[in-house]
């Protein structure tokens, strides 16, 4: 089942996508950090400081740079801390492994929301498919 978060902004994520934007454009450190990251506002400005300033949404984007404040946005993934579990995203970007495998078709996205389902058993399951480590350590800590 899906979970959409109630996000500030209703951030197209398939029309960046079709405009030729990678995940890494705007989630930068994905492919060299732990932790891919949710884009500050600044980000957003170095292509909407020029471009689709009329949109609404767009609007919005500008009204928290003008303000010098980052957009709240709620997280879609994350592991919660009872589950000590320590996700680094840089592996996975290096083994090849698509961004949609963890975080769904955002192709068809109008917003972030949970399409996939992590948990223990998704993940070794990848893991034993992709002969990746299934030593507890690989993962938690």
């Amino acid at each position: 089942m899906a979970y959409a978060a109630s996000q500030p902004i209703a951030f197209p994520h398939k029309t960046h996508i079709q405009l030729g934007v990678s995940c890494i454009d705007c989630h930068s450190g994905a492919d060299i950090r732990d932790a891919a990251g949710i884009p500050s506002v600044k980000k957003c400005m170095l292509c909407h400081d020029k471009l689709a300033r009329e949109k609404p949404e767009v609007k919005k984007v500008i009204e928290y740079a003008n303000k010098n404040i980052e957009i709240p946005w709620e997280r879609v993934y994350g592991f919660s801390k009872t589950a000590h579990v320590k996700f680094r995203h840089a592996p996975h970007y290096r083994a090849n492994i698509p961004c949609a495998t963890c975080h769904g078709d955002l192709t068809k996205a109008t917003v972030a929301e949970r399409v996939v389902t992590h948990n223990m058993g998704t993940c070794l399951t990848c893991h034993r498919q992709r002969k990746a480590p299934e030593d507890c350590a690989a993962c938690h800590y």
